[in-house]
């Protein structure tokens, strides 16, 4: 059985190799990178690392700054004064999971106190990106931006779960219908949480993320209401995202990180 795995990656990705390669100006990847190397390797058409300066200043011109959302880095900003940060002039993305306490942990009302100072750093602002787009965090946010008419010109979404294609086409097109706005997967990945739940190996190989890949970047490219996506290219040691990694822990490319290279390229975030 180990070895049919192993033999079913590979034809998986010789399939991905031989197809036909067309470019995607919407994929991107979420990674921090210190000298641009895998950035490079990736054909991506953008990036960003959760932070509102790029990494390496020759990728300045295809990153999209973030403000993750601390509170005490928005208060910084605002009373800065110095306006939005370099990378994209006309993009800003906002709040990393604010609905998560291990990452942004911010209050709607907070949020929403904070929201006319931060929409005016970009010509186009993102929602939050909450862990839940869906939960009531995500759903009372957007309703207090409604009702206070505040400027929200895309949705930031995540996901991570198994390689069901249609399941995470689902969710895509459902948060199109409810929410109504263009929208940028600013990160999702192939994730087993059994494996963080019951402390088990991963149950995924490289190959089902390979597969999901091919399966799913020409559908979000077909979407017009998907303007980008990236997948989580961050280094983890977690065994829930095992599979599914692009680089390994010497940053190496993996098999998963050669198809995400070669599936709709663009090269246009290139060092120079």
């Amino acid at each position: 059985m180990r070895y049919a795995g192993v033999l079913r990656g590979f034809l998986l990705l010789l399939l991905v190799l031989v197809q036909p390669a067309w470019g995607s100006d919407k994929k991107g990847i979420a990674l921090r990178d210190s000298d641009g190397t895998r950035i490079n390797s990736l054909n991506v058409a953008w990036h960003y690392n959760w932070r509102p300066a790029s990494d390496v200043a020759s990728l300045s011109g295809c990153f999209v700054p973030m403000i993750w959302g601390k509170q005490d880095q928005v208060k910084s900003l605002i009373a800065s004064g110095k306006g939005r940060p370099p990378g994209d002039r006309d993009v800003l993305l906002l709040y990393n999971e604010p609905d998560f306490a291990r990452q942004a942990n911010r209050s709607v009302e907070d949020v929403l106190a904070e929201w006319p100072a931060m929409s005016k750093l970009a010509a186009r602002v993102s929602s939050p990106a909450a862990g839940r787009p869906f939960g009531p965090w995500m759903k009372a946010f957007m309703s207090g931006a409604r009702r206070h008419n505040l400027k929200v010109d895309f949705l930031a979404v995540h996901w991570y779960g198994a390689p069901d294609s249609k399941r995470f086409l689902a969710f895509v097109d459902r948060a199109w219908h409810e929410y109504g706005l263009p929208i940028w997967i600013t990160e999702f990945a192939m994730a087993d949480y059994k494996a963080v739940k019951y402390q088990t190996r991963n149950r995924f190989d490289p190959g089902d993320a390979i597969r999901f890949m091919a399966d799913v970047l020409p559908e979000l490219d077909r979407r017009p209401y998907v303007e980008r996506y990236a997948w989580l290219g961050t280094y983890s040691e977690k065994e829930s995202l095992r599979a599914s990694l692009l680089f390994d822990a010497k940053g190496q490319m993996t098999d998963v990180g050669r198809a995400y290279a070669r599936l709709r390229p663009s090269g246009k975030c290139k060092l120079h």
